[in-house]
C-alpha cells in the first residue's frame, strides 16, 4: 500500500508513470523502510504482543530476536540507499519518515495521541515522496491526498488503542482509550475518519483526480461510515478489533480510488 501511494503521488504531480529504474527504487524505498519499521515495532512490542497477539512471529517463536534485528537493519539500509538515488528532497522525506517511525516504536507510542499522529504522518508521507520524486518538491495535489490519508489513519490508530487496551496496560501506554475511556476514544476515532469522508470530494473538486475517483471513493466512504457506526454503537474492544480491520479495507479501496482517479484526470 505504501508503494501504491508513492505511485499515486508521482502520477498526480506529473501525469505520467515513472521509468523502470525510478519505479524500482521507489518500490525498494517504500517496501523496505516500512518493513524495517514493522520489524522494529515487533521487537519493541514483544511483551505486549504476548497478550494482544501471541500468534505473531516473535512471541510465537517462529522468528528469533536476532533474525528480526538483522532483517530490520538490512531493510533499513536498502530503503535509505534507494531513496538517496532519487534526489535530495525525496531522501529527506524518506529519512524523516523513517526516523519518525523508529521514534514511535521506541518511545512515542507511550504518548498515545501524539504517537497516533506520528504513525499517521508516516502513512501520509509516501504521497509527498512520490510527488517529490516526480517534480522535485511535493505539490498541493499530493498534499491533499496526504491529508486525507492522515485523517483516516489517525482514526484507525485511535481505534487500535481500544482493541489493544488490555495489552497496552502492560507497558503503560497512554492511549486515548486508556486515558479518556473507550467511549471517548470511539467517538474520536470515528470522528477523524468521518472528517476524511467529508473532505473526500476535494481531490475531484480541485482537479487533482478525475471522474473515476468518485464512484470508488463513494463506496469507501460508505464503508467508513458503516464501520464507524458499528464502532460507536458497540463501544467495546471487540467492536474496535472488527472495525480496525474494516477501516484497513476501506483505506485500501480509497487508495485504489486515488490511483484510478489520477489516471482519469
Amino acid at each position: 500500500m505504501m508503494f501504491v501511494a508513492v505511485l499515486v503521488g508521482y502520477y498526480v504531480s506529473s501525469g505520467r508513470l515513472p521509468d523502470a529504474s525510478t519505479l524500482a527504487l521507489s518500490f525498494f524505498t517504500a517496501y523496505c523502510l516500512n518493513g524495517s519499521s514493522m520489524a522494529v515495532n515487533d521487537l519493541v512490542d514483544v511483551e505486549v504482543d504476548r497478550v494482544n497477539a501471541p500468534h505473531r512471529p516473535i512471541p510465537s517463536g517462529a522468528v528469533g530476536r536476532l533474525e528480526a534485528k538483522l532483517l530490520a537493519t538490512g531493510l533499513g539500509v536498502i530503503g535509505l540507499s534507494s531513496s538517496a538515488l532519487l534526489g535530495t528532497v525525496p531522501v529527506l522525506i524518506a529519512i524523516t519518515s523513517y526516523l519518525l517511525a523508529l521514534a514511535y516504536n521506541v518511545s512515542l507510542k507511550q504518548t498515545g495521541l501524539l504517537g497516533n499522529s506520528v504513525v499517521s504522518a508516516t502513512v501520509a508521507a509516501p504521497f509527498l515522496f512520490g510527488s517529490a520524486v516526480a517534480v522535485g518538491t511535493p505539490d498541493i495535489g499530493s498534499g491533499t491526498l496526504a491529508a486525507l490519508a492522515f485523517l483516516s489513519s489517525l482514526g484507525r490508530e485511535v481505534v487500535k488503542g481500544i482493541a489493544d487496551i488490555e495489552g497496552d496496560s502492560v507497558r503503560g501506554i497512554r492511549t486515548v482509550a486508556r486515558v479518556r475511556g473507550v467511549r471517548f476514544a470511539s467517538f474520536l476515532g470515528a470522528g477523524a475518519v468521518l472528517a476524511a469522508v467529508v473532505l473526500s470530494p476535494l481531490p475531484y473538486l480541485t482537479g487533482t483526480l478525475g471522474w473515476a475517483y468518485l464512484p470508488l471513493v463513494a463506496v469507501a466512504d460508505a464503508g467508513f461510515a458503516f464501520s464507524s457506526y458499528g464502532l460507536v454503537k458497540g463501544l467495546s474492544p471487540g467492536a474496535a478489533r472488527r472495525v480496525k480491520s474494516q477501516y484497513l479495507l476501506w483505506m485500501f479501496l480509497a487508495l485504489v480510488a486515488f490511483l484510478v482517479g489520477s489516471a482519469t484526470r
